[in-house]
C-alpha cells in the first residue's frame, strides 16, 4: 500500500488550488459588490423621495407659521421643486418679490411618472386646476391654517381605500383608481410596468388635516389587491 507523504508547511500551495482559491474570492466578491449596489440605490431612492415629503410637510409647517399661503410647485420639465409665500394677488404663482422658502433640484436618476396609463401619461404631478384656472397645475398648496387647498382637477381627488386590507396591503395603504388619483409620483427608472419602483409623495389621502403620505407602489405580484393600484406604507418590497 502506498502513502502519499504529508506536505512539509514551506511546499505552500499548489497551482490548482491556488486557482481554486481565486475563484472562490472572485464569486465572493462578485456577489458583495452587486449586494452593496442594490442597497445603495434603494438608499439614495429612499433618501430622494423622504426629500421630497420633507419639503412638502416643512411647506405646511410655513403656511402656520407664517400665517399665510405656502405653494409647492414640482415642475416635470425642469426637474426640480420649488417652495415659496405666495402674496397678494394671491394667485398661486411666483411672482417677483415672493420670498423663496426651498428649492430642491431633483437628481437625474429619478423620473417623475404618472399614475395613468401605467405611468406614461403626463400626471406625474397630480395637484391640477385651482380657481378654475386649468392653466395651475403640478403644484400643492397649503393654507394659513395648515389645510391643503383642493386642488380641483378629476385627476387629483383623493384615492380610495383598498377593498381589503391584508398583510401586504395594511391600514394606511390607498387604492389610486383609474380616474384619477392625486400626488406626486416618483420613479427609479422611466420603464413602466412592474419593473421598477414607483413612489408617491400626496396630502390628504383620507382626511383634511394638511397630513402628508409617502408610499410606495405595490403590484399585485407582489401582493396588491387585484383590480387596484395600492400604494402602502413601509416596510416595502423592491424591484432591483
Amino acid at each position: 500500500m502506498r502513502f502519499r507523504r504529508p506536505r512539509h508547511p514551506e511546499e505552500g500551495l499548489t497551482a490548482i488550488e491556488v486557482l481554486v482559491a481565486l475563484a472562490i474570492l472572485g464569486a465572493v466578491c462578485l456577489f458583495t459588490s452587486a449586494y452593496l449596489h442594490t442597497i445603495l440605490k434603494r438608499e439614495r431612492m429612499k433618501a430622494i423621495v423622504r426629500e421630497i415629503s420633507s419639503m412638502v410637510l416643512a411647506a405646511r409647517m410655513q403656511a402656520l407659521r407664517r400665517d399665510c399661503n405656502v405653494v409647492v410647485h414640482v415642475d416635470p420639465v425642469a426637474h426640480d421643486i420649488t417652495t415659496w409665500v405666495d402674496g397678494l394677488p394671491l394667485n398661486l404663482v411666483r411672482d417677483p418679490g415672493e420670498t423663496v422658502i426651498r428649492y430642491y433640484r431633483l437628481p437625474a436618476s429619478v423620473s417623475l411618472r404618472s399614475v395613468g396609463g401605467w405611468l406614461d401619461g403626463p400626471d406625474s404631478v397630480a395637484f391640477d386646476q385651482y380657481g378654475n384656472d386649468a392653466a395651475l397645475v403640478d403644484r400643492i398648496v397649503f393654507r394659513p391654517d395648515g389645510s391643503l387647498l383642493v386642488p380641483q382637477a378629476a385627476n387629483s381627488r383623493p384615492p380610495d381605500r383598498p377593498l381589503a386590507y391584508s398583510e401586504s396591503v395594511p391600514l394606511l395603504s390607498v387604492n389610486c383608481r383609474l380616474t384619477g388619483c392625486r400626488g406626486v409620483f416618483v420613479a427609479d427608472r422611466r420603464e413602466g410596468g412592474p419593473s421598477r419602483n414607483l413612489f408617491r409623495v400626496s396630502v390628504d389621502d383620507f382626511g383634511k388635516t394638511g397630513k402628508t403620505s409617502l408610499l410606495k407602489w405595490l403590484p399585485p405580484e407582489q401582493g396588491g389587491n387585484g383590480g387596484e393600484r395600492n400604494f402602502v406604507p413601509p416596510p416595502w418590497k423592491w424591484v432591483d
